[in-house]
């Protein structure tokens, strides 16, 4: 241990969880909800891709039209 430097004491361990207070959704919420989430993905990742294009012509517009940077 460096000389000034006090020791840090111990976290008190974790309680367990309860498992009778977490309840799972019913299957068909499940469902719903994969399938809200993979439309979701997929429109993000349009997005993204439209994003990329407008930046990958930007950066083909710049080069064009100011070489020296």
């Amino acid at each position: 241990m460096m000389p000034g430097r006090t020791i840090r004491k111990p976290a008190p361990p974790a309680e367990p969880a309860d498992l009778a207070r977490i309840k799972s959704p019913p299957p068909c919420a499940c469902l719903a909800e994969r399938d809200a989430v993979a439309e979701c993905a997929v429109e993000l990742r349009r997005i993204g891709d439209k994003a990329d294009l407008r930046q990958k012509i930007l950066n083909l517009i710049t080069k064009l039209f100011c070489p020296k940077t």
